[in-house]
């Protein structure tokens, strides 16, 4: 009976490092964004994080992750942070920090929302709504034109927004063919067929971005509207 056991716990090491082989993969890198323009940024640019989500090409596994709660709060007109990234399933709650009311709006691949938030200090300050179609939805508000907010939708919990130039990573992977989604607040988006393996070369990417970058050669500090929202297919 001992040499059964001993057995029967070799074979489940052997087992055990076969899984950790096969999930222990990875895919990481860098994103730098360019700016469309004639001069370089300076300083005083603009910058805005760069969402980079990992999705499987061959049907691999996905990790498991519950639902989360992501805020985007509303001061002085204007909905911060105006650009993120979550994951189908994921809740969003607004929050009206100004002592004026705000009634949001959104184009999306889904059904239309419309959201009445009620002053700072009134209970109705606060509605939360979860987003289950991927793409890209677009908010903005009836009574402030300048009030606007972009949220990227991704059937994956592989995703990390990152400010331009840092390093992301994603680890614990499957061996081999992913499709790498980024996107920038006020550029394109890009697909980007990668590899997952170990100890792989970091990647160098590009995406290109309109908005807080020096266009027809002036210097644009921030962003608007014009520049972060753009009516396309994703």
């Amino acid at each position: 009976m001992p040499k059964l056991i001993t057995q029967m716990l070799i074979a489940l090491t052997g087992f055990c490092g076969c899984l950790q082989t096969v999930e222990c993969a990875e895919v990481r890198g860098v994103v730098v964004v360019e700016y469309q323009g004639l001069f370089d940024p300076d300083s005083s640019t603009q910058t805005y994080p760069v969402a980079v989500a990992l999705l499987p090409a061959k049907g691999q596994r996905l990790a498991h992750r519950g639902p989360r709660v992501e805020k985007v709060e509303i001061i002085e007109n204007r909905m911060r942070p105006a650009f993120m990234t979550v994951q189908k399933g994921d809740r969003i709650e607004f929050i009206n920090r100004d002592g004026v009311f705000h009634e949001l709006f959104s184009l999306s691949p889904g059904e239309p929302v419309t959201l009445q938030l009620g002053k700072a200090s009134d209970k109705s300050s606060h509605r939360s709504l979860v987003l289950k179609q991927p793409g890209t939805t677009h908010f903005f508000c009836r009574i402030h034109s300048k009030s606007y907010a972009r949220i990227e939708v991704v059937d994956t919990p592989y995703l990390q927004m990152v400010r331009p130039g840092h390093q992301f990573h994603f680890s614990g992977l499957a061996p081999g063919e992913w499709k790498l989604r980024l996107a920038s607040a006020a550029g394109e988006t890009r697909w980007i067929a990668v590899t997952a393996m170990t100890s792989p070369t970091p990647l160098k990417l590009t995406i290109a971005s309109r908005g807080g970058g020096n266009g027809n050669g002036k210097l644009r500090p921030q962003a608007g509207i014009a520049d972060l929202y753009q009516q396309r297919e994703q």
